[in-house]
């Protein structure tokens, strides 16, 4: 069953626990184990049966918690209930900000390389809409990643002084008022803020233009699905996986259960390589030769 609880607040602070995808913690809500942690350590509860309780604990795939090690988010729980709940690092909005648009933009991506792995047979345009969707997904992280750092560093237009009504940019007024940097001007703002380089530069430029023409123009006759194959796996699942050490193939299963089965047999054809492989048992883990 999954979990529908509001963990708003406890999602920020387990989003930097390890991830665990093995036995009994597989996709357990680690914000529930946080807190049950907590609730535990303010009482001093130590003959604890933690297994039995993560078992049983409601599912979750959401956000900041997915794939999170609820073990580990139970001892984080524990030790901030020992110590003192407000022990862990200070919840910003920027934060909250970064995070919703990482979950989304990866979410926009999944839902993209989808519709491109499958034929567009029954399924007209859903190679050009695939496309467009991993180029507007890619937008939102790399300003997400910018985000991360300050929200004001995506931004080429802020609200003038005479638009705040009590002096402070609050983000009502950014969205109102403000005005965020074009996709092409995205690597360099990036590389300014953060030290890293979309690479290769040129894909990335290819890919931003196609898109474009898509939207405002009209489909180009080429191999739309090859093409966002490419991006996503050559630039994409880098940037994300150097940034928050995450997978797309995770996030893509969400839309399609059976789609590793198929987007493997893809990445063969195009000679494309990833950081992850299945075990034995069929989960998907980073390969022991990365």
């Amino acid at each position: 069953m999954a979990c529908n609880k509001n963990h708003s607040e406890t999602d920020l602070i387990v989003r930097d626990l390890p991830i665990s995808q093995g036995n009994f913690e597989r996709h357990k809500c680690a914000s529930c184990a946080y807190e049950m942690g907590l609730q535990n350590g303010v009482s001093k509860v130590l003959n604890f049966n933690l297994e039995h309780f993560i078992s049983n604990l409601e599912e979750s795939q959401k956000g900041d918690r997915r794939h999170r090690s609820a073990i580990e988010a139970y001892t984080l729980g524990f030790f901030h209930g020992l110590n003192g709940a407000n022990n862990h690092l200070a919840i910003r909005d920027k934060q909250r900000m970064a995070n919703q648009m990482k979950d989304f933009g990866l979410s926009m991506v999944a839902k993209g390389i989808v519709n491109a792995t499958f034929s567009e047979h029954g399924n007209p345009y859903s190679h050009a809409m695939g496309l467009v969707h991993v180029a507007n997904g890619f937008e939102i992280l790399i300003k997400a990643k910018i985000v991360e750092e300050h929200p004001l560093l995506v931004f080429n237009k802020i609200p003038k002084e005479t638009h705040i009504s009590d002096g402070n940019i609050k983000f009502e007024d950014l969205l109102e008022h403000g005005q965020t940097i074009m996709y092409s001007e995205l690597p360099e703002r990036l590389w300014a803020t953060t030290g890293y380089k979309i690479e290769p530069i040129n894909l990335y430029n290819e890919f931003g233009k196609t898109r474009n023409q898509i939207i405002h123009f009209a489909i180009p006759q080429i191999a739309l699905n090859d093409l966002t194959l490419q991006f996503t796996f050559k630039v994409i699942e880098k940037a994300i996986n150097d940034w928050w050490d995450i997978t797309i193939l995770e996030y893509a299963q969400d839309y399609d259960s059976e789609y590793l089965q198929y987007v493997f047999e893809q990445l063969d054809r195009l000679s494309l390589t990833v950081n992850y492989e299945f075990n034995e048992k069929g989960y998907l883990i980073k390969s022991s030769s990365k």
